[in-house]
């Protein structure tokens, strides 16, 4: 028997469209389709480096990975089918070299960020927030001491900021593109790593 998807929130935002109950939870498995589509269509092509709230759609989804002191170094260097996906990869790898959370906290494990996505009809509501707020509630749940992310866009960063996230780690997209060869347009001044705390429950 499958295990019931676990709740982690259930909040109510108001849109132009009225009042929207939601909720984010752990991905129902038969939902895996819907979860690469909104990704396919929203965060691959608008995430910086690349240029589950559900109520009978998914509007948008919190990626991450728990991460082990132990485990092998990650390798973006890999064969692919074209130059542009091989280039997007080699920048975020550069992107994921500049700050290392495991290294610099001295944690043996950390909630790490694969990215946030909302669907832009949802946009403006708080959902990104909330969605760092529940990345804080499952450090809490599960004994994990920090969470983290590079975020790459204003919105992330405002969206943590008022979550009580702090920058670790920041850097200006004039001096990363410098370093990767490419001109970043219609991006905040700065790119920043920020953290955030366990929520104290």
């Amino acid at each position: 028997m499958s295990q019931t998807p676990r709740v982690w929130r259930k909040f109510t935002v108001k849109s132009k469209d009225g009042e929207l109950k939601l909720r984010i939870q752990d991905m129902p498995s038969d939902r895996l389709n819907d979860f690469i589509d909104i990704c396919m269509k929203y965060f691959i092509p608008q995430e910086t480096c690349n240029k589950t709230a559900v109520v009978g759609e998914i509007i948008g989804a919190s990626i991450t990975k728990v991460d082990k002191k132990d485990d092998p170094e990650r390798n973006l260097n890999f064969t692919t089918k074209t130059k542009e996906v091989g280039a997007s990869f080699a920048i975020i790898s550069k992107l994921i070299s500049r700050y290392n959370a495991l290294k610099d906290h001295k944690l043996d494990i950390f909630l790490n960020d694969r990215g946030v996505v909302v669907n832009p009809k949802y946009r403006g509501l708080g959902l990104a927030q909330m969605f760092f707020n529940v990345r804080r509630q499952i450090c809490h749940d599960i004994g994990i001491p920090l969470t983290g992310a590079w975020m790459t866009a204003a919105g992330s960063q405002k969206a943590a900021a008022r979550d009580g996230w702090e920058t670790a780690y920041e850097m200006t997209y004039e001096d990363f593109g410098k370093e990767t060869g490419i001109v970043f347009e219609n991006v905040p001044p700065i790119c920043k790593y920020m953290t955030g705390k366990p929520l104290q429950m």
